[in-house]
């Protein structure tokens, strides 16, 4: 697939939609590859959702700080699960691939729960060993998104180290939360899969590491990311598409989660969409 590219007084914005493999596609919700440049300098906001972040950048290390530690650089970066937004700060130029994961491929890639890694962010060669400096090498060595794309799913695969899922009833609670964008709830969820809220909470937040009251906020946060950053309809109406009460709940779900408001992250975030 060609990419997709912008240019806008000296500002390129290249992106390129991966389409997975049917073996990686159950476990991976959306991959890009992105060329960024042109921008002003400054801090492009990482925002909560419901899938565990691998980027791998294609020239210099990608530089992240949050609330759990302070501002470091990475070779390549996988994030957890979070209720808090991170910050990648940038000199105006950007390029890299990304995969947004399932939270349960985080066992059958990196051998552990996804709960493991919540809140906040990992250097890849962490988790997965001497493999990702090798995949970082192979990747600078093509300039086909194809390509790369390609070497990212081998390494992934090739290292699968726990083929089984989380266990159902977590799964079907995820999915239950996921459909619903945040607004079923979490007794109902519990009903559903056959549980009590309190070992649904248990069990859920075990694997994860949020419990399904975060993970319904951040799903319907996520409804209102995309309404909100196409500044189509006014904050109002954006608030009660998503499920929010009204625009001041929304204000304060977003303060709380992304650690700003819609307006201040629309006029402060040069690459968003990026």
């Amino acid at each position: 697939m060609e990419p997709h590219a912008e240019r806008d007084a000296g500002c390129i914005a290249e992106h390129h939609v991966h389409v997975p493999s049917p073996r990686l596609a159950r476990r991976v919700e959306r991959a890009v590859g992105y060329r960024l440049g042109g921008f002003p300098a400054g801090v492009h906001v990482g925002m909560p959702s419901s899938t565990v972040t691998l980027v791998i950048p294609l020239d210099d290390r990608l530089e992240v700080s949050d609330a759990y530690a302070g501002r470091r650089a990475f070779d390549s970066v996988l994030a957890g699960l979070a209720t808090g937004p991170s910050h990648i700060h940038h000199d105006g130029y950007q390029h890299g691939v990304q995969l947004a994961l399932r939270p349960g491929a985080v066992r059958a890639f990196f051998g552990c729960p996804a709960a493991e890694l919540a809140e906040t962010s990992y250097e890849l060669a962490d988790v997965l060993g001497s493999r990702a400096a090798r995949l970082r090498d192979r990747l600078h060595e093509t300039d086909s998104w194809d390509r790369r794309f390609e070497l990212v799913e081998q390494t992934l695969l090739a290292g699968e180290v726990d083929p089984r899922d989380p266990p159902a009833e977590v799964l079907e609670a995820w999915r239950l939360i996921a459909v619903s964008h945040g607004a079923v709830r979490i007794r109902d969820v519990a009903h559903r899969v056959g549980w009590s809220v309190r070992t649904l909470q248990q069990r859920f937040r075990s694997e994860f590491g949020v419990t399904p009251k975060e993970a319904a906020r951040v799903r319907r946060f996520e409804r209102s990311l995309p309404l909100v950053s196409s500044s189509r309809m006014p904050l109002s109406q954006v608030a009660i598409t998503a499920g929010y009460a009204d625009q001041p709940h929304l204000n304060r779900e977003w303060r709380a989660l992304a650690g700003r408001s819609p307006t201040r992250w629309l006029a402060e975030d040069v690459l968003i969409g990026g």
